[in-house]
């Protein structure tokens, strides 16, 4: 079962911040269900997939407490390429995340931690 896309490139943009080229393969375990005669990317996985590249590309510690200024602009389609912007502020347990083409945003927001992972 594919639940992650497929990693293009990662830079590291700063200490606290990373940006992946991500490219959202069809056979992904999402599409056949959500919807069936148009597949789309749920709002929900692109909120996973942040938290997970953040935990494995950044120092990141907490867990989830809230969602702050979550936007959902465009529709991911399978066959999708994607760049991942994500950043870290430490101080706040706060992780800004953006999944943009270009000049083409598909979603953007902050996910607030707290506590012990």
């Amino acid at each position: 079962m594919q639940l992650l896309p497929e990693i293009k490139a990662i830079t590291h943009t700063a200490p606290d911040a990373v940006a992946l080229s991500l490219y959202v393969q069809p056979a992904l375990h999402y599409f056949p269900n959500h919807f069936p005669d148009f597949p789309i990317l749920p709002g929900v996985v692109q909120l996973n997939w942040a938290v997970h590249f953040a935990r494995e590309h950044l120092a990141m510690t907490g867990k989830f407490s809230a969602l702050e200024n979550i936007k959902f602009q465009s529709i991911v389609l399978p066959q999708q390429a994607l760049e991942l912007s994500l950043k870290w502020h430490a101080p706040q347990q706060r992780l800004e995340f953006v999944f943009a083409l270009g000049a083409q945003k598909f979603s953007s927001g902050r996910i607030i931690f707290g506590g012990a992972a």
